[in-house]
């Protein structure tokens, strides 16, 4: 578990040693609810629209982010988290290939709005494959890959107007590529007597559908300006020695103090330490062992950060 003092708290826990070595490995931390992170899910039903035309860039002609997404024609509900090829029944969606979109009006607590020592960070589990999101009209984010998430710093934009509300629109494109992963290739189909003109279809070699949408948690969460953003943690022994390696990233201000403290499974400090890089050592440290081949399995210890 990690924790910041002055409104930097953020979860990363719990830890654990084995036999050999163990590696949790730093990245863009979880977002957890703490006494100074707030979090607000936005699963459920958005509105969506796949772009039908020809050339699948009517949307972007037509500058579809603009404007609620229901003046823009034909939509409807969708569930997010899925893939929109089993929803519904237009039969044109199990194998659409282009752009679809998606809509969500999301109401922000007013203090998130006019508190301006606090971050509000738009978080996408998963949008596969490409993706382009805007709030209120204003381009936020890219990317490419269906399979990690990502971010957007939005504070700006919902804390600059009289509305404690943000419109989230999100373009995503399925089609595969020899670059992409998985791979695929577009296949146009120029036999007129049995296809209309410029029809096309997603060309595979795997044996699994490439279902697409958003296929994970789309969420809103606050930080502190000051906060931690990484953790890298890795582990290992020196005889019956524990030894954690930490290194920590904070961001949004060049000073500030760190301190780190190792629990154990009860609770108690097992070891300290300052700063943004640094090694705890535990002695007697107890080792994670799987159910049925210790007498205590499965032991954890908690890190616990304080910026």
């Amino acid at each position: 578990m990690l924790r910041g003092l002055a409104g930097a708290w953020v979860v990363l826990g719990p830890l654990l040693w084995g036999c050999g070595l163990a590696l949790l490995q730093g990245g863009m931390l979880y977002p957890r609810e703490s006494r100074s992170r707030e979090r607000k899910e936005l699963d459920g039903l958005w509105r969506f629209r796949a772009d039908f035309s020809q050339n699948r860039r009517q949307g972007f002609e037509q500058q579809w982010y603009r404007t609620p997404l229901r003046e823009s024609g034909p939509s409807l509900d969708m569930p997010v988290p899925s893939s929109f090829n089993d929803v519904g029944q237009d039969g044109r969606l199990r194998s659409f290939v282009g752009w679809v979109w998606y809509e969500r009006e999301a109401a922000l607590p007013q203090r998130w709005a006019e508190d301006l020592g606090t971050r509000v960070v738009l978080r996408i589990g998963s949008a596969h494959y490409y993706a382009i999101v805007w709030v209120n009209g204003v381009h936020v984010a890219e990317h490419e890959g269906g399979h990690l998430p990502f971010e957007a710093d939005i504070s700006k934009l919902v804390q600059s107007g009289p509305l404690s509300s943000c419109r989230i629109t999100v373009a995503i494109n399925n089609t595969l590529s020899p670059h992409t992963l998985p791979p695929g290739t577009i296949l146009y189909k120029t036999d007129t007597s049995k296809y209309p003109e410029g029809y096309f279809v997603q060309n595979t070699n795997f044996d699994f559908f490439n279902y697409a949408g958003l296929h994970r948690t789309v969420l809103l969460y606050t930080t502190p300006t000051t906060y931690i953003d990484d953790i890298t943690v890795t582990t290992n022994m020196d005889q019956d020695t524990g030894l954690v390696n930490y290194q920590i990233v904070v961001q949004g201000s060049e000073h500030f103090q760190l301190e780190v403290c190792l629990l154990d499974e009860e609770g108690r400090v097992v070891a300290k330490g300052t700063g943004g890089r640094g090694q705890l050592r535990v002695p007697s440290a107890h080792l994670w062992w799987p159910y049925l081949m210790h007498e205590h399995p499965a032991y954890l210890y908690s890190l616990e950060v304080m910026v």
